[in-house]
Parts: C-alpha cells; sequence; structure tokens
C-alpha cells in the first residue's frame, strides 16, 4: 500500500451503515463521517463523527464489514492493532508476532476473522487467519473495548509456507474462501474449512497487488502489477481444465491468455510522459462497485482516475458448459477527472477514492474521492441518459428533416423514415402514445428528477416515490418534446431574408408569454433573451425548424463574409451583432490608406481598454514598422497626436484634467467608430421625423448630453415633445441645469432608479444626470450600450478611475462572452478570450470566425482562432458548402495580408512527383519552361522517403535496389549532363531533373512513354486510336506499364503481363461478375 499525501478514504463495507473513514497518515489521525444530504459533483453534505489518534504508523488497513467501529491497521514490525473509531475512545487491541516482518496486507469477513498478510521471513508461514470475532458483540453505548475481551494469542490458521504475500481478500459470498497474491508466484485461492488438500486453485501472474472482489458477481476479481498499467480480471470458476468453453479455450491457447483470466487490459490507465521516482506501484488502487456489476475503478499515481464498465462475452448457448469460467469484455470506460494531468492542478490531484453505496440501483452511481489539498468531492459516472434526447431525435446530417434545395447550397433531404420525403418535422416523430412515451422518456426524466436531492440523512428522499411521480402522464405531457407550442406567425412565409425570418421566429417566441419590461434588464441579458427564447419553441414546421438550426449555413448562403455593410443587413435580425459590424466598419474605414499608422505604430483595429494601456498585443512586431522598438508614453502620445491629425479627430473638450489628452481623443474616436452623431442630431431636429418614438428622441438627446452638449439635448426634447408631451419637463430640468452657474452649489434630488429604469434607459440616465450630476452612475448603468458608457467614461473620468473602470469592464466582458466589448477590446488577444465564451454560450462559430480572420494570425497569435477557424471550414465542407469555403477561404487569405504577404499559411500541395530512380521530390511549376533550348538550372529538388511507386506518379513496381540505383542515375547523370536533348526532356517532363532518367518504356512497342511514337498513332482513323496511344497505363501489381491503345490490344487476348518471366495476371478481375466500364 502506498503512503500517499493526504491520507486514504474508504466507505462502509456494511451497506446498513452509510458512513465512511478518512486516515490522515501524515498526522494518524482516522475520522468517521457520516453523509448528511446531496452527494453530488461539486456538492457533498456530510458531518464528522468520532476520530481515533492513538496508532503507530500503518502500512495497511481494512475496515469491518460486520463491527461498524472495528478498523484493523498493519504495521511494519508485524503488529496489527485493532482500533475502535466510533466512539472517540482511542481504544485498541493487539495482534503480535513472534518474528517480526512487515505487515503487507490485512482483510475482514463477514464471520468475524481476519487474514493477515506478512513479508516473508525465515520460511515462516506468511498468511494468518486470526479468529476476531468475540469482538462482533461490541456495545455501541460502551466506550472502548470491554476489559475481559480476550483475543486468541496465536492465530487459528497458518497459511502460504516461505512466500511472501503481498495482498489478500476474503469472498462475501463464502466467508471461508479468500484469494491472496503472492509476489513472485501468482494468485492462490484457499478454503479455509479443508486446508489438507492446498490452494483449491493457482494462476500465474505478475498482478498480485491490489486485489479486488466484484461484489455483485464475486466470481470476478481483479489485481495488478506494481510497475505496469494493466489490469487482469480473473474468474475464480478456473478450477479444470476439462469443464470450459470452447471459446474460453481459445481465447488461452490462441490469444495467450493465463490460465484463470477473464480480462487482460495491458493499459487500464495513460503511461507517464515523466516516469516517476517515487517507488510507488504504478496502480494505486482498485474498487469495484457494490450496485453495478462488473463497473471497475482504477486509479493510477498521476491521479487519473477511470471507470471500467465491463460485461461478459457473449457465448452461443448450445456450446455453453456450466461452471465453465466466461471472459469479459469492456462495454466502455469513463474518465472521472479528464483534468488530471494539469500542471496546474497538482492540489487537486486524486489520491484515493472509493465507490458510494447507494440506497437503490436507480440511482447513478459515484464514487467518493480525496484530493492532494486533502478535500472531499463527489464525481459521479456519465449517465447513459445524457446522450439520450441526441438518440431520440432522427438526425440526417448535414440537417435536420428538411428536405429541398437551396439555391448556392445543395442540400439533398434523406428521408428519416419512408413517409419522410415531405419534410415532416422530426419532433413529429417523437409524438408517442402514452405507453410508448413511458418507456422512451423515462430514464431522461428520472434521472432529471433525481438531480440536486438529498440521498442521506434525515431529508433523504424517496427514490422510488420520486421516480415514478417523475412518470405521470400530466409531467410526461407537461414535458415531452412534442408538446403543443406557438406557430410562427405569417410573417415567416413573407420574409425573404434570414434575418426576417429569425424576427418573425422571435416574434413569435415571445407571443403567449409574460415578459417583463425589458428596460429593467441590462443589456447582455437582453441579448441573451434573444438568442435563446426561441430554441425553446416548440411545433414548428420543418422550414422553420430547418431555419433556426442552419442559421450559419443560410446567412453564408447570403453572403456573410467580410462585407461589413452586408453583414448588418444579414444579421439585422440582432441589434447587437448588427452594431459590432457598424463598429468594424467604422475600424475598417479608419484604417484604409493607412490613417491609424503614425511611425512606427500601426492601431488599426485596436479598441478603446488596447489604445489606453499601450498593449500592443501578443504580436507587438507586427504592429511596429522597420522592426521599431515599442514606443514609450511619450512615444505613444506623439504617435497618436499624428494619427488624430491625420482623420480629424476633434481635440479633446472635456473638463477633467488628464495626462493622456491624445490617448483621449483617439478612445473618443474609436467609441464612435461606424455612427455619425452629428447625422442623428440634424434629423431629430428637422420636421421629417414626426412619428418617432419617444426612445429615439431620448436617445439622440442623451448621447448630446454625453459629448457635452447641454443645448443640443434641450433642442431635441422640445422637438419631441410637441409629440411626447411627457418629454418636456425633461427638457425644462435640462434647461435649468444649463442656467446654472458652475460656482452653485449642487444638491443631488431624491432620485429613483428603477422608476426611472422601468420607461427608458437614456430617459433614466438624464434623470440621473439631472438629479446626481455623476457621471459613473451613467458609466455603470448596465441597461446603455457600452458603447455609450464607454464613451461617458472616457470623457469624465479621472486617469486612474478610467483606468480601473476600463480593466473591470474588460474582465466581466469576458467572462459573459458580451460581444459588445468589442469596442473595449477591439480585434486583438482579448477578443478571442471573449469570443471563446461567447461560442460557448451561443455556438456562433461563424461570426467569431469572421471577426477573428480580419486580424489572425496577422496581429493575433492565439491556437483559439485556428481552431475557430478550421470549425467553421469544416462546417462549411459538412455541409457541402464547398463554394462557400472557397470564397471564405480566398477573402480570409487576402485580408491576412501584412506589407502584401499573406500571414494565413497557404494549403499543402496535394500532388508530389517523385522519381523512382533517385528518389528525389520536386514541383512541376520548377521545371524549365518547353521552348527552352538552353541547358536550364537545376530546379529546385527535396528528397523524400521511398516508396512512393513510379517516377510521375507511375508505380514503383519495376524499383532497383538502392546501391545500384544510386551508382547508375549518378552514372547517367554525368553522361547525360551536356546533352540539350536531355534537357529537352526535362522541360517537357519526360526526363527526371535530377538524374535524367526518362519515363519507362511501354512493354509491348518498347517506346518511351510520353514521346512521340513511330507508328504515328495521331493519323489514325480511328478516333479512339488517337485518344488512347500516348495515355499511359500501369499494373498496380507489377509496375510495368503501356500505352493505353496497347493495353486494350494485349488485354483482349491475354490475362499475363506482356514482360517475359514476369507472370503477373494483370488482367484479372477481383470480382467476376463485376461489369466494369
Amino acid at each position: 500500500m502506498d503512503r500517499l499525501e493526504s491520507g486514504l478514504i474508504k466507505w462502509s463495507p456494511n451497506a446498513a451503515h452509510e458512513s465512511f473513514l478518512h486516515i490522515n497518515l501524515q498526522h494518524r489521525v482516522v475520522q468517521l463521517y457520516e453523509p448528511t444530504g446531496i452527494a453530488q459533483k461539486g456538492r457533498f453534505d456530510h458531518r464528522k463523527l468520532a476520530k481515533h489518534d492513538d496508532f503507530p504508523p500503518l502500512t495497511t488497513y481494512d475496515w469491518s464489514p460486520t463491527v461498524p467501529g472495528l478498523v484493523a491497521v498493519g504495521t511494519s514490525t508485524g503488529v496489527v492493532n485493532l482500533l475502535r473509531v466510533d466512539d472517540n475512545s482511542n481504544a485498541y487491541l493487539e495482534l503480535g508476532l513472534k518474528i517480526s516482518r512487515t505487515c503487507q496486507a490485512v482483510a475482514f469477513n463477514t464471520a468475524g476473522k481476519l487474514a493477515v498478510a506478512l513479508d516473508r521471513v525465515r520460511s515462516d508461514t506468511c498468511l494468518h487467519i486470526w479468529d476476531v470475532s468475540r469482538l462482533s458483540s461490541l456495545d455501541s453505548t460502551v466506550s472502548g473495548f470491554p476489559a475481559d475481551v480476550g483475543l486468541p494469542t496465536d492465530p487459528v490458521d497458518r497459511l502460504e509456507l516461505n512466500a511472501s504475500v503481498s495482498s489478500v481478500r476474503f469472498f462475501e459470498d463464502n466467508p471461508n474462501v479468500l484469494v491472496a497474491g503472492i509476489k513472485g508466484q501468482g494468485l492462490r485461492i484457499h478454503d479455509l474449512r479443508d486446508q489438507g488438500q492446498g490452494p483449491v486453485a493457482q494462476f500465474q501472474t505478475k498482478c498480485c497487488n491490489n486485489l479486488a472482489i466484484d461484489y455483485a458477481d464475486q466470481n470476478y476479481f481483479a489485481s495488478s502489477a506494481l510497475d505496469l498499467p494493466g489490469v487482469m480480471i480473473w474468474d475464480r470458476r478456473a478450477m479444470s481444465r476439462h469443464n470450459v468453453n470452447p471459446p474460453y479455450s481459445n481465447a488461452i491457447e490462441q490469444d495467450g491468455l493465463p490460465w484463470g483470466g477473464a480480462l487482460w487490459l495491458d493499459r487500464a490507465v495513460q503511461n507517464e510522459t515523466t516516469p516517476s521516482d517515487s517507488g510507488s506501484s504504478f496502480i494505486r488502487a482498485l474498487r469495484f462497485c457494490r450496485d453495478h456489476a462488473g463497473m471497475l475503478g482504477v486509479l493510477s499515481r498521476t491521479g487519473q482516475l477511470r471507470v471500467l464498465s465491463t460485461r461478459q462475452e457473449h457465448v452461443d448457448p448450445e456450446t455453453r458448459v456450466d461452471g465453465s469460467p466466461e471472459l469479459l469484455e469492456v462495454r466502455r470506460s469513463y474518465e472521472l477527472d479528464p483534468l488530471y494531468a494539469e500542471p496546474n492542478r497538482k492540489n487537486d490531484k486524486i489520491i484515493s477514492f472509493d465507490w458510494i453505496t447507494m440506497s437503490s440501483p436507480v440511482l447513478q452511481p459515484r464514487v467518493l474521492v480525496l484530493r492532494a489539498s486533502g478535500a472531499f468531492d463527489v464525481l459521479q459516472k456519465p449517465s447513459f441518459t445524457s446522450e439520450y434526447p441526441f438518440k431520440l431525435i432522427p438526425w440526417q446530417p448535414p440537417h435536420r428533416g428538411q428536405s429541398g434545395t437551396l439555391s448556392g447550397v445543395c442540400i439533398q433531404a434523406r428521408q428519416i423514415t419512408n413517409n419522410s420525403a415531405d419534410g415532416t418535422n422530426y419532433q413529429q416523430f417523437m409524438d408517442l402514445e402514452p405507453s410508448e412515451a413511458r418507456e422512451t422518456y423515462g430514464p431522461l426524466l428520472a434521472e432529471q428528477a433525481l438531480t440536486d436531492v438529498p440521498i442521506f440523512g434525515p431529508q433523504k428522499v424517496n427514490v422510488k416515490a420520486l421516480v415514478e411521480s417523475s412518470l405521470t402522464s400530466e409531467m410526461l405531457d407537461h414535458r415531452s418534446l412534442a408538446e403543443e407550442g406557438i406557430h410562427a406567425s405569417l410573417l415567416f412565409e413573407d420574409a425573404s431574408s434570414v434575418a426576417d425570418q429569425l424576427k418573425a421566429l422571435r416574434l413569435a417566441a415571445k407571443q403567449g408569454k409574460e415578459q417583463p419590461d425589458e428596460m429593467l434588464l441590462s443589456q447582455l441579458e437582453r441579448h441573451e433573451r434573444l438568442l435563446t427564447e426561441p430554441r425553446d419553441m416548440a411545433n414548428l414546421s420543418s422550414k422553420e425548424r430547418f431555419v433556426l438550426d442552419n442559421t450559419m449555413l443560410l446567412r453564408a448562403q447570403e453572403g456573410y463574409r467580410f462585407d461589413c455593410i452586408k453583414n448588418q443587413k444579414i444579421v439585422a435580425d440582432d441589434p447587437w451583432l448588427t452594431d459590432v459590424w457598424v463598429w468594424v466598419a467604422g475600424a475598417e474605414a479608419a484604417a484604409a490608406d493607412g490613417g491609424m499608422m503614425s511611425h512606427p505604430l500601426d492601431i488599426s483595429y485596436m479598441g478603446v481598454y488596447n489604445v489606453w494601456m499601450n498593449d500592443l498585443g501578443s504580436k507587438p512586431q507586427m504592429r511596429l514598422l522597420d522592426d521599431a522598438p515599442p514606443p514609450d508614453e511619450a512615444g505613444w502620445e506623439r504617435c497618436l497626436n499624428t494619427i488624430n491629425k491625420k482623420i480629424g479627430i476633434p481635440k479633446f473638450g472635456g473638463t477633467v484634467e488628464t495626462k493622456r489628452r491624445h490617448h483621449r481623443e483617439t478612445c473618443l474616436e474609436i467609441c464612435g467608430f461606424g455612427r455619425s452623431f452629428e447625422a442623428e442630431f440634424e434629423q431629430a431636429l428637422s420636421a421629417t421625423t414626426s412619428g418617432s418614438e419617444s426612445t429615439w428622441y431620448t436617445m439622440v438627446a442623451a448621447q448630446a448630453l454625453f459629448r457635452g452638449d447641454t443645448k443640443g439635448a434641450v433642442q431635441v426634447l422640445k422637438k419631441a415633445s410637441s409629440e411626447h408631451p411627457e418629454l418636456l419637463f425633461v427638457s425644462l430640468a435640462l434647461q435649468l441645469i444649463g442656467k446654472a452657474g458652475d460656482n452653485d452649489t449642487k444638491t443631488a434630488l431624491d432620485f429613483d432608479e428603477k422608476v426611472a429604469c422601468k420607461t427608458d434607459p437614456y430617459l433614466r440616465a438624464i434623470s440621473a444626470i439631472i438629479a446626481t450630476g455623476d457621471w459613473a452612475v451613467i458609466a455603470s448603468q448596465k441597461s446603455l450600450p457600452l458603447r455609450d458608457r464607454c464613451y461617458v467614461a472616457v470623457r469624465y473620468f479621472s486617469d486612474d478611475a478610467l483606468t480601473a473602470w476600463l480593466e473591470d469592464e474588460v474582465a466581466a466582458a469576458i467572462d459573459t462572452g458580451n460581444i459588445e466589448g468589442i469596442i473595449l477590446t477591439g480585434i486583438t488577444d482579448f477578443l478571442v478570450d471573449l469570443l471563446a465564451r461567447y461560442v460557448s454560450k451561443f455556438n456562433d462559430t461563424q461570426t467569431a470566425t469572421l471577426l477573428l480572420s480580419i486580424c489572425a494570425p496577422r496581429f493575433i497569435d492565439d491556437i483559439r482562432a485556428t481552431a475557430m477557424r478550421n470549425a467553421y471550414r469544416f462546417y462549411l465542407q459538412r455541409h457541402r458548402a464547398f463554394f462557400f469555403r472557397a470564397k471564405f477561404d480566398v477573402e480570409s487569405t487576402i485580408r491576412s495580408k501584412h506589407h502584401g504577404r499573406p500571414t494565413v499559411p497557404l494549403p499543402a500541395r496535394q500532388i508530389g512527383l517523385r522519381c523512382v530512380y533517385c528518389d528525389v521530390e520536386f514541383k512541376t511549376e520548377s521545371l524549365p519552361p518547353r521552348s527552352s533550348t538552353a541547358a536550364a538550372p537545376m530546379p529546385p529538388l527535396r528528397t523524400g522517403s521511398s516508396g512512393i511507386p513510379g517516377f510521375m506518379a507511375t508505380p514503383g513496381g519495376a524499383t532497383p535496389s538502392s546501391a545500384t540505383s544510386t551508382s547508375r542515375t549518378e552514372a547517367r547523370a554525368s553522361q547525360q549532363q551536356a546533352n540539350p536533348y536531355t534537357e529537352k526532356m526535362v522541360a517537357s517532363g519526360i526526363s527526371c531533373p535530377s538524374c535524367k532518367q526518362h519515363l519507362p518504356r511501354c512493354v509491348v512497342c518498347l517506346e518511351v512513354v510520353g514521346m512521340p511514337r513511330s507508328d504515328r498513332p495521331e493519323q489514325s482513323r480511328d478516333p479512339e486510336v488517337r485518344r488512347t496511344a500516348r495515355f499511359p497505363t500501369f499494373c498496380v501489381a507489377c509496375g510495368h506499364v503501356l500505352h493505353l491503345d496497347h493495353a486494350r490490344q494485349w488485354f483482349a487476348r491475354h490475362r499475363e503481363c506482356p514482360v517475359p518471366e514476369c507472370r503477373c495476371l494483370c488482367n484479372t478481375r477481383v470480382n467476376e461478375e463485376l461489369e466494369y466500364a
């Protein structure tokens, strides 16, 4: 047994007692705990019952299955201590040895006996059986052990003479039978009732450690070796070699399975990348689940915890032999802690585990683990119902249940069933009868009902009653995927674009539901509701479902790529996404013709946070011209001043004191990319805006107020008050503020934010300024767009306050995946973090890829950007949208150009030419032109591995040996170096540019393939001869080459190759019954 960092953990072997032990090896403390409520990942309710802190350093231990408070502890001297751990008494008894040696294992049985496995010494017996049944009558109300308990002085049985016993376990179905691991010899099964005949079975193996018995099927037990990552599962029925099934006999004789074995896993856990020098065994623990047969947990010393679900292999009933051992197979394996190898999770490493005994087999199997930090955690085996919805839905790639062809993307729908060619909604296939629905949805609903419920303690749920209630007809009707929903309105049928169709569906999703005032929500919450509401819609038509399921494909069909103006129309159903492309369009216009460049700095597509923090990202050298060093603070101010003048950014007119005036000017311009405040202001004052909503007027007025134009805001509100009289009082209040002098005392008014928010977020902002005059209130008002809040912060916050505000907002945007955060991050490395979260929430890989492709990998070096790009390309490939994938590749490659060179790696060459004589690979584009008469320079060569058949894609069946080929080709190259005719053959692709060896000869006419033929087939009257005369063909078996017309003539009468002594049946068909075209 290994000495672990924080100790060991064990669940009670008595199913009637819900408790577990924690042994702290460092402080030598045994603590008894009791579960009290929920036991699932992330939450484990428990309380401590008792502890025992007086025992010597242990080497092994076991917990009695019949006496709940009795624990046996083995020591390095061979003394076994019996501890009373349930009454805080620190009481113990000792079982001594006459000869001191290491106790390597102890094991209780259910009949009051204790097996002690000892190390080998002086040819003595090493497996002692003690009778401790006198302790089975311990009174739980009396502290400690009785004074007259009187343990025996000698063991009742002594086994295994002159053998080191490394592990021992009793079978619970027969407490007189045990299995012991003998170091260097194997496993032995003993029956304590008959010791005269020796072991009843013996298995030769190195796997004699970590014995574990399958409690649910005790014919099987597992073991492992110290230095191997493998696990062997044995069958104790392997007593006689004459009484076995034929499949088992074949596995022994042909597959090399050792006698008695049922399953050998040579790598039950992963090999270590860096071998450990701790000296501990590779596998630390094996545990079988008590509730499910064949479920084995394996823990390695690296902290990997793998669960193997095994079952018996199928045996034909006609060949089955009663009492024969059976082979096992792994049905499935699970990683309970997939991140075990992460270097930053050292304190979360699993060092011990045990299965939790559940009160009902309906509950999902789970294990109790002990982390290196000393914390307890519960891990559940992944439920089979986690994949249940996907197995219920009749998936048909590349889409579900939609028949037809989209213009530009050929989508051939395949029938889900024989009657689904009409594009029937796939959910209608799950509209089952009540009896079928109970059987089909029952496991899924039961799994959901048993989540987050207490399964231990006084509040323990009645599992049977809870499952039955979840399967009632009312609940099935309520949760059925075929429940009635709200049909989309007729707007969907009239829609001509995917944006209009999504608008109609989202409008239909809101119908019939209580909608809280959206103005009470933040911009992020409103955006999340917009994207998630249609997901819950049911009973949609196949066309409506297709739009929801294939939004990315339909947008790609409409040209959703890098045209920002066009993209705004395509995503018009999502105002937040539309504003993102508005900002990108403004950033693109500002960066045109080097507008955002000033030697040596290029701040194209950078956000407010990057500019304010002087952050050039992960590839700063790409934003610096002529390999210049990064500028200092003064250099940034100088460069930004030049850029501001170049693109006509107005001077900073704020009243706040700042040392970074040019930074603020640039940041204010970045906040306004793509928007024209002046045009909106003039439109609000014109006479053509009658009929506009009051929210539009308050937006224009608030933005004017944010820019410091109080008079302009008053004018807008006055104009709007003619249609919306309630805005007149707001304009009067603003006039009073404008007339107030700077020296007047400003008293904060009684202001209820919630009342203002219920009407309009911009009206709330105006009211907040009137009442408090605190711009920090505006910057923290989440119901306002981030673009406006950032503008206020840049204009009115001090330098330090602005820095802190930007850091908080960037962190919040990344954490929530708020797409509005592009104003702060720009298209930089921070946007990758933001979009990673955005994609995980909404699966919009398309938008993330398009945004990042503008600057990645030109300015961004992040593997996630490449992963998103590949994911989107593969998505288009799966849906056979090859044209749109090619358009994306071309346009994104153009976008990636830096100083005229694309930074996106070009695709690898798909065709390679290799000479079979000199084994040199070359590019066809590097060959000299055909019209060249002079000797052309040697093309660039690249030596590759041998084995590619044929020069110029011909087979390599006749490739010479390497030694002969090398000398021969070198001689030929030296002889033909000055031959102009050879150079012409190289130019025409007939000879190798390296060794000058020409293409093979036709084995019928013996003329070089590719050269003009002496019989002039091009002058033949037969068009078939003219077409096939110069076309080479070859046999893939022998590699000999023929002209196609000669091959047809020869093989019309023969099957063998024309080459003498070849004897290759080139014309033999594999399937004679097939007709080849």
